[in-house]
């Protein structure tokens, strides 16, 4: 997920980045808070799985944020 941020902002020089993640997904979204990405919204009951309805949550990070936190960029690593 960094390598393709690092590619998102350096080479496509995209400002945002977004995604859907459903709430049963918890992994998930702690990967994704970890990382950088913020919690823009919440589509309520979006998903029918299983007998029962899911919210779908909206991430997402800013190429300033991204900079922000000062980890070497993924061409930097040997």
């Amino acid at each position: 997920m960094r390598a393709l941020l690092d590619f998102a902002f350096g080479e496509l020089r995209l400002h945002r980045v977004f995604l859907h993640v459903f709430d049963f997904n918890e992994r998930a979204i702690h990967v994704y808070e970890r990382i950088g990405f913020a919690d823009e919204g919440v589509k309520r009951e979006a998903y029918y799985r299983h007998g029962r309805f899911h919210d779908m949550h909206v991430m997402g990070i800013l190429a300033d944020e991204w900079a922000a936190q000062g980890r070497p960029r993924s061409w930097e690593l040997d």
